[in-house]
């Protein structure tokens, strides 16, 4: 049942609901005030005539105690009787055609309110009445007609009533222009969702202050819809480079098949087949190499990491031992340039591929004559790894987009050295799943300089 309740209400537009409450309140509220200021009001003039019952008896009350009696002393709107010891009727000491009925009071000396003497020819009066006995037994009777009251009660009540109807009239127009001015931000709101609805994505709703609802709500939305924005260029961004990562390896394998597919024609047509099956073999190894590339970035990009504490400078040692089997006529040199133990949380192998592919590059493109070195440093929180040659460097062009995937700065040279363009697309790959970075500082001429920057685990 509750729930039908709430999805009735939830129906209605939020204006209308928010006037229909305030005007349930307001209503409540007015007549809750109107009713408290009607019974203050009559007690308060119940109580002025008791005061007035009182003085009464404690002043003309007394003046009429006699057998004579001057009745016009008597104040207007009283009424008074005596009742002397040993009699049993009372003595009116006013004429009224609708007098008070005294048997209805129950006590002495306590103002009660009694109606008139039945079977009068007057419509019924109330009245307020009270007794006393005074010391010789006789008892005074005096009492007060209620009817001006009445008149000031009635008058009283038909203004709180046309105040509050002129009142109700006054808050039901203010709260509708207010709420519909309050609620004014969400037409906004709705108008800017369905015009980023509509493509209009760089549409935002306007920066109300953040310490009100719609202040929040607008916060929340731009936030939303930023994030979903650059969600979607970062979706568009992966496409369009999935994409070109597709044609790019498209055209790479298409090469060496194109050679191998060309020198078989080459050798049913009666070339040397020594010399036709060495190219074969160097094209399909080419190939093949690629391949490998084209596996190991996507496995780099999507590496699962298989992390523990790593010493970096012993790991640079290792890549230096290896690299002095694979190149032993040239020249590497490792630097520690800091007093502590240089940790990283990583991935040893992961690493050990990261560092030997950039001292190995630096290797076959610097030049025969280039050198490397390899300093290890700190740099406040971080791990910083410098591998720098002394070789033929780079142009500025050239070192824009060395990390891409398939982009080559010599695709003479890189050809035959049968370079797939990947490598540094892999290192830069496996240094970024490390939290880390990695950039290159170059000039023609001046050699290049790769430095890697890692979260020290210390």
């Amino acid at each position: 049942m509750g729930y039908s309740v709430l999805t009735a209400t939830s129906k209605k537009p939020l204006k209308r609901q928010l006037v229909t409450a305030v005007m349930a309140v307001s209503v409540i509220g007015t007549a809750l005030s109107s009713l408290l200021t009607f019974y203050v009001m009559r007690h308060l003039l119940i109580g002025r005539a008791d005061d007035q019952l009182e003085e009464g008896l404690s002043t003309w009350a007394l003046q009429s105690a006699g057998w004579q009696f001057n009745f016009g002393s008597l104040p207007s709107e009283f009424n008074q009787a005596t009742q002397y010891p040993g009699m049993s009727d009372r003595i009116p000491r006013r004429g009224e055609s609708s007098p008070p009925d005294y048997d209805q009071l129950t006590a002495l000396d306590t103002p009660q309110t009694v109606t008139s003497l039945p079977g009068s020819e007057q419509p019924q009066k109330r009245w307020r009445a009270v007794a006393h006995m005074e010391t010789n037994g006789t008892i005074q009777y005096v009492a007060k007609s209620l009817e001006p009251e009445s008149r000031m009660l009635r008058a009283l009540a038909w203004v709180e009533g046309s105040v509050g109807v002129l009142a109700l009239c006054g808050i039901g127009v203010g709260s509708y222009l207010l709420v519909a001015r309050a609620l004014a931000p969400l037409k906004t709101v709705e108008d800017t969702a369905l015009a980023i609805a509509n493509g209009d994505h760089d549409r935002r709703v306007p920066a109300w202050p953040k310490d009100t609802e719609v202040g929040k709500l607008s916060y929340a939305m731009n936030t939303m819809v930023s994030r979903l924005q650059e969600s979607l260029e970062n979706a568009q961004t992966q496409e369009e480079q999935m994409r070109r990562f597709v044609g790019d390896a498209s055209h790479e394998l298409r090469t060496p098949l194109t050679s191998i597919r060309g020198y078989a024609e080459l050798y049913r047509m009666g070339g040397d087949p020594e010399m036709v099956l060495s190219k074969i073999d160097e094209e399909s190894a080419r190939m093949q190499l690629l391949v490998e590339d084209l596996l190991a970035l996507t496995r780099a990009e999507g590496a699962r990491l298989n992390k523990k504490p790593v010493d970096v400078l012993e790991l640079v040692m290792s890549v230096k031992d290896t690299a002095r089997g694979a190149f032993p006529d040239r020249k590497l040199e490792v630097v520690a340039d800091t007093p502590e133990v240089a940790m990283v949380n990583g991935d040893p192998d992961r690493l050990y591929q990261v560092l030997l592919n950039l001292v190995t590059n630096a290797f076959k493109h610097g030049g025969p004559e280039a050198e490397v070195t390899v300093t290890v440093r700190h740099n406040l929180d971080r791990v910083v790894i410098d591998v720098a040659d002394n070789g033929r460097g780079m142009e500025a062009k050239d070192a824009e987009h060395i990390f891409e995937r398939f982009y080559r700065a010599d695709t003479s040279r890189t050809r035959s050295t049968g370079g797939s363009g990947l490598g540094l697309a892999i290192t830069k790959s496996l240094v970024e799943a490390h939290g880390g970075t990695i950039r290159v500082e170059t000039a023609p001429g001046q050699g290049s300089t790769f430095t890697i920057s890692l979260p020290s685990a210390a």
